[in-house]
């Protein structure tokens, strides 16, 4: 997310007369460093881990505890889990990195039906139903 945004900014500094943020030494060493560690792979947020462990723990306790009593219902139904970010932009990337754990987990996008600074707009409330019904 900070790669993105950092590099869209350059990016429409170079189109017009480039800032004094792009003419900085110290930004054009961040973004190469940036670069690099893209190419590499970047490393995971340790708050995201800390995420998946808590979610995957709660779906995971969710499947034992129902293949333990047999109650019939699935272990999808009948819990949720809902993770509320600052940040639109964190979405897609927290969605992304939580169905690495599926089946087990099946993360989807909900966001409020306001629009952003960049004139995305959010979820209507039909659609915001649909991801919230258990169906």
């Amino acid at each position: 997310m900070c790669f993105r945004s950092l590099t869209e900014e350059a990016e429409s500094n170079e189109s017009d007369k480039r800032s004094g943020l792009t003419k900085d030494p110290a930004f054009q060493v961040l973004m190469d460093e940036l670069r690099l560690q893209k190419s590499r792979g970047f490393a995971v947020h340790p708050k995201l881990e800390k995420l998946k462990t808590l979610v995957v723990h709660h779906f995971g306790q969710r499947l034992r505890d129902d293949d333990a009593s047999n109650a019939g219902e699935r272990a999808d139904e009948g819990t949720r889990a809902i993770v509320f970010v600052t940040f639109r932009e964190a979405v897609d990337e927290i969605v992304n990195f939580l169905n690495q754990e599926s089946p087990l987990l099946k993360a989807t996008k909900f966001i409020g039906q306001g629009i952003d600074k960049k004139g995305n707009k959010g979820l209507a409330q039909h659609e915001q139903l649909d991801v919230s019904s258990y169906s």
